[in-house]
């Protein structure tokens, strides 16, 4: 059984969880009209006339190149994209500028995809490559909303949060190598979500698990995670020389977070060491394990 979970809100509470360090406010309920129902939507806004670099290391292309404050988001991630969506999008850009009284360029309207959709529906709705993962339409009703596609998304730090949903393992895979790498100092509960995502987004194969998963449910699988290794990482050892499954001895065997890549134990090391106040490079860098 595939894990079930709030897509939406679980994708919103990564981004606000990401995105809050670098003033970016994101909001997981848009209420587009004042007196109408909220909109399954996630809304980013900034302060300010551009996105500065901080913020600019942390949004995915098609996001972070446009000149907008207020980015909508909607996501799919079990469904595939279809006319429905589209429409949905299009009425979202629409009445959410109207009610704000913002200009075309002030808001852009991105559709995130993790599922890969077919070309000849791409091509039906007139949306072309402009960059890896990044499609826009020069349809009249469509221009207004940019596709991303997670799966085809380059594995950059930058694309990496988004693409952490991608519906191939090997692309999810792919993100967690990129923030293995990358220098973007995180929070311990961002730290604990992602722990959490990797979990439940079956980074190692299918969980079965049949309750809903919430993002509250996510945030505490990570913890306890998060804890089990922070535990066995002493000051003392500082990680120094020890092969990451080495460092790991000592939890019980359903404990061991066994099956991880090279590149996913990189990035929990990482994040641990982040949180012992251990300097990069030197021992203390040490992981083990290759990149």
């Amino acid at each position: 059984m595939l894990v079930r979970f709030q897509s939406h809100q679980v994708l919103g509470r990564l981004l606000q969880l990401s995105l809050a360090p670098v003033e970016i406010t994101v909001n997981v309920e848009v209420d587009l009209l004042g007196e109408s129902p909220k909109a399954d939507i996630l809304l980013l806004r900034r302060e300010g006339e551009e996105w500065n670099a901080a913020q600019r290391a942390r949004l995915p292309d098609g996001v972070r190149d446009s000149a907008a404050g207020h980015a909508l988001l909607e996501f799919k991630y079990t469904e595939s994209v279809n006319e429905t969506a589209l429409a949905q999008a299009v009425s979202y850009d629409h009445f959410y500028r109207q009610a704000q009284r913002l200009s075309e360029e002030q808001a852009i309207t991105v559709v995130l995809s993790a599922r890969t959709p077919q070309t000849t529906r791409l091509a039906e709705w007139g949306y072309e490559e402009m960059q890896e993962g990044v499609f826009r339409s020069p349809l009249p009703l469509l221009r207004r909303v940019w596709l991303l596609v997670l799966n085809d998304l380059p594995p950059t730090p930058h694309n990496a949060f988004v693409k952490l949903f991608a519906s191939r393992e090997q692309e999810r895979k792919a993100a967690f190598g990129a923030l293995a790498a990358t220098e973007v100092t995180m929070s311990p509960q961002l730290h604990a979500y992602m722990f959490g995502l990797q979990e439940t987004l079956e980074v190692k194969g299918e969980i079965d698990m049949a309750e809903m998963l919430t993002p509250d449910k996510i945030m505490e699988i990570g913890e306890k995670i998060r804890q089990r290794v922070l535990e066995t990482a002493t000051p003392e050892e500082k990680l120094a020389g020890l092969d990451p499954q080495e460092r790991l001895e000592g939890l019980e065997p359903q404990e061991r977070l066994e099956g991880l890549t090279d590149a996913e134990r990189k990035l929990l090391f990482r994040l641990l060491r982040e949180e012992l106040g251990i300097p990069p490079g030197g021992e203390g860098d040490s992981d083990g394990g290759t990149a």
